[in-house]
């Protein structure tokens, strides 16, 4: 689902607008245009960029009223502890919302035609920035596009271009807080 188009205002009952997504991922990207991470994540979620527009926030990340989402509360939180929230550019390996048919409320994973589908996008927005891949399905879309083994944190080295961290869902967190902690000594964030 474009959640970016306004015909996606119809469905799902969704308290934003077409309009208001694409302005904050509009801001979004102005605001760390010059920055040199990503985070690339698999896909939005209902709960999140669906509402807020941009990956990894949701609704209640960017004071609207909504549905907050777990892993957007625990990267921002860690973006900001870190003091690189304005340099990192929040991106899926697919950017659109990938949802059961009708059923706009649910996520599911995205399919191997979807990624394809999204590489073009994800090139434009790891080009010349350091990546941080949240969760294994990133870890391969990136793996693809750059013609790397993409390292898990621990084996990661100061020279890495990318780099895989666990994702904070599903009990997640401590080790998603852990990762980005040891990244950013690593790569002197």
């Amino acid at each position: 689902m474009n959640f970016y188009l306004p015909d996606s205002d119809a469905e799902g009952d969704f308290r934003t607008t077409a309009f208001e997504r694409c302005g904050r991922l509009l801001a979004h990207l102005d605001r760390v245009s010059d920055g040199d991470l990503v985070i690339v994540g698999e896909a939005p979620g209902w709960k999140g960029a669906r509402q807020s527009g941009v990956p990894f926030t949701s609704a209640k990340t960017v004071g609207l009223q909504g549905s907050s989402e777990g892993s957007a509360t625990i990267v921002h939180g860690m973006l900001g502890s870190l003091g690189i929230a304005d340099r990192t550019l929040l991106w899926n390996a697919f950017p659109l919302h990938p949802h059961d048919a009708g059923s706009p409320r649910t996520n599911r994973t995205p399919t191997d035609v979807e990624l394809t589908a999204g590489m073009g996008p994800l090139q434009i927005a790891v080009a010349g920035r350091r990546v941080i891949c949240i969760g294994n399905p990133a870890r391969r879309s990136v793996e693809r596009l750059l013609g790397l083994s993409v390292p898990v944190v621990d084996d990661a080295t100061v020279v890495s271009p990318a780099v895989a961290i666990r994702h904070p869902a599903n009990g997640g967190a401590p080790e998603f807080r852990s990762g980005l902690a040891t990244l950013s000594g690593l790569w002197s964030l």
